[in-house]
């Protein structure tokens, strides 16, 4: 059956009409030849009953008298009998007196006594019995006077004819089964046709293809091309709006900054974005074998969890989620984020918590320090009094530098109006700061200079006070970490472009301690000092607040340095 099945529908469909033209042959056959004997036999019964009939007649004349014995013999016995009827004629007393010779084999023996015996008993007989090889039909009857009539016919003319027929049939019924079914193969061809469209269509739709049935089919099938056409629109533009989809969110997942991988139940790999692997690196590296080991035992566990990693110098967060689906279905994923910066910022804003409490912890406690003596009439001198007050004095200073520099600097990051813009004649500007700075400088025994072209600068649109401050700011740091007899340069220099000047950079250049670069990736944030010892009473927040006045006229910094080498910080600023 199984075998059946995997046939094509063209091949079960010839098959099934040869079984049936097979089955039905052999019907006619077998229905025919039984329909046939049928016949015969009732006609043969019929001759028997006529032919009892006349013997019937014939004894009543022997028994009255009318006719010998010699006459009745010569009449049961013709000597041409074409129809093959035999006949035995018994008196009352059970003599036989008169036989037709050719019934002598079928009555001979037991076989008359037991006809007799059933006669006798008044049972007529109507047999159909196997002798000699050929089927003879037996019948016997009583009359009233007590004689006994059998009558019988062999059926050899009716199997020879029966046998012609049957061949003749068979003559006949072959070729016309064989038309019928090649009849039958082409109109199933004829059928299968349509259906083989169908299913080609069908197969252009599963790959994607939108395929339209637009051959004339017959009879239903017409109905059936129509639905399936609706189904082929319906089912491509199905197709295509997931596809759509699918690369829609491709892209999506492609362009995020945080790195998705996603992990099908047979912990194969369903999707991983470029920036999954910018963030955890190639498969062979080990935060790829941490997130992926991760996955896992999402995958085994059947529940969500977080993590962190290292790569290098960056922080990683991993959040592991599962997939919706059902039993054996679904999946996870992990979303990567590169938390580097929010550490940093984290652990920045705990130090700036901790630098503004100690830095206004050590000048109140000294100012208390201080206070409390005076108040207990601890110092009585005058000149030491003085003194005390004087260096309270100064603390305040520093904490009213310190306030207004966090003021400045928290204006700055959270006052998003720009500055007012003026134009502004650089060489001028440079030189009254150098006037203003240099008594400072030589009271450190330190070499100022001021490095400038012979000719004026061009004017410039920027906001002067701003540019002012960042550069004392800078010239500040120079003469804090510049020992003394050492030179500290402030000047600036045309930028060009293809012989256009394009811009103006100014810079600030010493040759004191330098940076490393650790320290030089910590130069701008807030109270960073390079060098405690070399600090004095500055704030650690000048560079931050020059780093903020810049942003905001969109200019970036530049920083230079080598540890005890010295250090430069620049900025350009366009020319119109």
């Amino acid at each position: 059956m199984r075998k059946i099945k995997q046939m094509s529908l063209m091949t079960q469909f010839c098959l099934i009409i040869a079984l049936t033209m097979l089955v039905t042959g052999v019907a006619i056959y077998e229905i025919s030849g039984r329909l046939s004997r049928t016949t015969f036999t009732l006609s043969d019964r019929k001759e028997l009953e006529s032919a009892a009939q006349t013997a019937r007649q014939q004894l009543a004349l022997y028994n009255s008298g009318w006719l010998w014995q010699m006459e009745l013999q010569a009449k049961v016995n013709p000597t041409l009998n074409p129809g093959g009827i035999f006949l035995l004629l018994t008196d009352s007393e059970g003599r036989v007196i008169a036989y037709t010779e050719s019934g002598v084999p079928y009555f001979g023996g037991s076989k008359l006594q037991r006809y007799l015996s059933q006669l006798s008993q008044g049972k007529d007989i109507n047999l159909s019995v196997q002798d000699n090889n050929s089927q003879v039909l037996i019948h016997g009857e009583r009359t009233e006077s007590g004689c006994c009539i059998l009558a019988g016919k062999p059926l050899r003319v009716f199997q020879g004819t029966l046998t012609n027929y049957r061949g003749r049939l068979v003559v006949w019924l072959v070729p016309i089964l064989l038309l019928l079914f090649a009849v039958a193969a082409l109109i199933g061809r004829l059928a299968i046709t349509p259906l083989r469209e169908l299913k080609a269509a069908a197969q252009d739709v599963g790959n994607g293809r939108m395929t339209l049935l637009t051959t004339p089919m017959p009879g239903e099938m017409a109905d059936v091309a129509g639905a399936f056409n609706h189904m082929s629109a319906k089912v491509t533009q199905t197709i295509r709006d997931l596809n759509q989809e699918k690369e829609n969110m491709t892209r999506i997942l492609e362009s995020l900054s945080e790195g998705i991988l996603a992990l099908s139940p047979d912990e194969e790999i369903l999707h991983r974005n470029r920036a999954c692997v910018d963030l955890i690196g190639p498969e062979d590296s080990p935060a790829y074998a941490e997130v992926m080991q991760a996955l896992r035992g999402a995958l085994k566990d059947k529940k969500d969890f977080s993590g962190k990693l290292r790569r290098g110098d960056a922080v990683l967060s991993y959040d592991v989620t599962r997939l919706p689906g059902g039993e054996g279905q679904g999946g996870v994923i992990a979303c990567i984020r590169d938390v580097t910066e929010a550490e940093r910022l984290s652990r920045t804003r705990y130090d700036y918590v901790a630098n503004i409490s100690h830095e206004l912890r050590t000048p109140l406690a000294n100012m208390r320090g201080l206070a409390e003596g005076l108040r207990d009439g601890l110092v009585t001198d005058e000149q030491e009094r003085m003194r005390y007050y004087g260096i309270i004095v100064d603390e305040v200073r520093r904490l009213s530098r310190l306030v207004n520099d966090l003021l400045e600097l928290s204006g700055l990051q959270s006052n998003p109006a720009a500055f007012e813009m003026e134009q502004v004649q650089p060489t001028e500007t440079l030189w009254e700061l150098y006037d203003l700075n240099k008594k400072t400088f030589e009271e450190k025994r330190q070499t100022f200079r001021l490095d400038v072209p012979q000719d004026d600068l061009p004017a410039i649109i920027t906001n002067e006070d701003r540019l002012t401050e960042v550069l004392t700011i800078f010239l500040d740091n120079a003469r804090k970490y510049t020992p003394e007899e050492g030179t500290v340069t402030l000047g600036a220099q045309l930028v060009e472009t293809d012989d256009i000047v394009t811009g103006i950079r100014f810079f600030v250049r010493d040759n004191g301690i330098g940076m490393s670069e650790e320290t030089r990736k910590l130069a701008f944030d807030r109270f960073h000092q390079a060098d405690k010892s070399h600090s004095g009473k500055g704030s650690g927040l000048g560079l931050s607040i020059a780093r903020e006045i810049l942003l905001k006229l969109g200019v970036q910094i530049h920083v230079t340095s080598e540890l005890g080498r010295g250090s430069e910080f620049s900025f350009v600023l366009p020319v119109p």
